[in-house]
C-alpha cells in the first residue's frame, strides 16, 4: 500500500512542478544549457567592453556552433556587438531572461551537440 502512495505522490509532485530537471544548477550557470554544448562564454563585465573579444568571433565561425545566447540583464548596448556577430555568421541569438540564472555568465557560444573544450572562459 505505501509503494501505490509514493507513487501517487511522485505523480502529483510530477504534475505540479514538472517532470525534474537533470542538472539544473549547472544549466542556470550557463544561461540555461549544459557545460558539455558551451565553446566559449563571456562574464558580464567583459560584455561591457567596447569591442567585441575576437574569441568570440572565432566561436561562431567554429562549425560546431549553432548559436549565441545572451543574459537579457545586460543592456542592449553590450549586446549589439555579438548580435552583429551572429549576424555576420549566420547564427541564430536568444536573449534568455531568466531571474534564476546564477553566476556571472553574460554570454555563451553553444552548440547543439557535446563538444571537447577545455577552456570556455575568455581570459
Amino acid at each position: 500500500m505505501s509503494d501505490d502512495i509514493n507513487e501517487v505522490e511522485q505523480r502529483l509532485i510530477t504534475g505540479i512542478h514538472g517532470a525534474p530537471e537533470l542538472r539544473r544548477d549547472e544549466k542556470l550557470q550557463y544561461l540555461g544549457e549544459f557545460r558539455e554544448r558551451v565553446l566559449k562564454v563571456l562574464s558580464k563585465e567583459q560584455m561591457k567592453n567596447p569591442q567585441p573579444y575576437p574569441e568570440i568571433e572565432t566561436a561562431l565561425k567554429d562549425p560546431r556552433s549553432s548559436r549565441l545566447l545572451l543574459n537579457g540583464d545586460l543592456d542592449y548596448d553590450f549586446r549589439a556587438k555579438y548580435l552583429k556577430l551572429a549576424h555576420k555568421y549566420a547564427k541564430p541569438y536568444t536573449v534568455i531572461n531568466d531571474p534564476e540564472l546564477k553566476g556571472d555568465t553574460g554570454l555563451a557560444v553553444i552548440s547543439d551537440h557535446a563538444v571537447v573544450a577545455d577552456n570556455v572562459k575568455v581570459e
